[in-house]
């Protein structure tokens, strides 16, 4: 087989494969969309069909949709839900009814009633904005001095902080508790944005990676000048490390979004919950209202995806850089 054949039959499978990787991570936000849009009757079915139905009967030359409510006297009893009829129950024979599609959007209207949204999506956005600022400012500072400062024992507290890693937030999850009531700090949200201003070591280990990337000689000539590590970082080494710096904040934007369990444990006061807590007033003890729950998780997602899609270029260039560096 020629090598140009070759080489085209091997671009043709990789493109199936990564097209059917993409279709199978896609599924569940998939079936969220189709779920925020069926009528309630197909959501507690047994169907699994992706398409959003909903049940008709022929009513004067026109379709009118109905709602099914069980099997009397051998008949099927259903509710009229449009026309001038709507409210009332008719025995049917079940052959009458029919399923179409239909797109029932009031379960996004539920779900913003359901719950005060703009409160919390104020709440997230708060949260999310001053982890994001301590979040490169800490680790930002930290990844310059491992990576551009000259000291005794700078690779050995490295590799301690890389060795935190390790540890599950499980294990410290009481003390912080413990800690943060001591200090008065629970039901505020102190306890979700002041440790970001401490540091992650994750993003302290890829900043740094992407410093040690920076010509040491840029740096010499700086100093030379009567320019200060302080001066440094904030005249070359930030605008310099920009793609970096996006990516730990959007890794960091996408973590404070999504955090459930944190504001769980520190916020007491409904008014001060965020859009992850709002969600879980969908699940009551005997139900669930999957409509309006997967509409608002929808509404939730949307900015993220948004989000990655306007930054997705800066994104794997800062992956890439900081990740072959050092």
């Amino acid at each position: 087989m020629p090598r140009d054949k070759r080489r085209f039959l091997h671009v043709i499978v990789a493109q199936v494969v990564l097209v059917a990787l993409s279709l199978v991570f896609a599924l569940p936000f998939i079936w969220m969309l189709s779920t925020s849009l069926k009528v309630p009757d197909h959501i507690q079915s047994d169907s699994v069909d992706p398409i959003p139905k909903a049940w008709f009967l022929p009513r004067h030359g026109r379709l009118v949709r109905v709602r099914p409510l069980g099997i009397k006297h051998g008949q099927l009893v259903v509710q009229w839900r449009g026309g001038a009829e709507k409210g009332q129950t008719v025995p049917i024979a079940p052959r009458r009814l029919l399923s179409r599609p239909y797109l029932d959007w009031r379960n996004y209207a539920e779900g913003f009633q359901e719950f005060p949204f703009l409160r919390y999506l104020g709440n997230t956005l708060v949260i999310c904005a001053l982890s994001v600022l301590g979040t490169v400012l800490s680790c930002s500072l930290v990844a310059y001095g491992l990576a551009c400062v000259p000291w005794k024992g700078r690779e050995t507290l490295f590799w301690v902080m890389l060795s935190t890693m390790m540890i599950p937030g499980q294990v410290t999850m009481i003390p912080l508790f413990i800690l943060f009531r001591h200090l008065g700090w629970i039901n505020t949200i102190l306890p979700l944005v002041v440790p970001t201003f401490f540091g992650n070591a994750f993003f302290i280990f890829l900043l740094r990676q992407f410093y040690r990337g920076i010509p040491v000689s840029l740096l010499e000539a700086a100093r030379v000048d009567g320019a200060g590590d302080l001066r440094i970082w904030a005249r070359i080494v930030a605008p310099l490390s920009k793609p970096a710096l996006l990516m730990v904040a959007l890794f960091t934007f996408i973590n404070s979004w999504n955090d459930f369990l944190n504001p769980l444990i520190y916020l007491l006061n409904d008014r001060k919950y965020t859009l992850s807590i709002g969600l879980t007033m969908f699940q009551g003890q005997y139900n669930t209202e999957w409509g309006p729950l997967m509409a608002m998780s929808l509404v939730m997602a949307l900015p993220i995806i948004v989000l990655f899609f306007l930054t997705q270029k800066t994104f794997i260039q800062g992956v890439k850089l900081s990740g072959v560096k050092g």
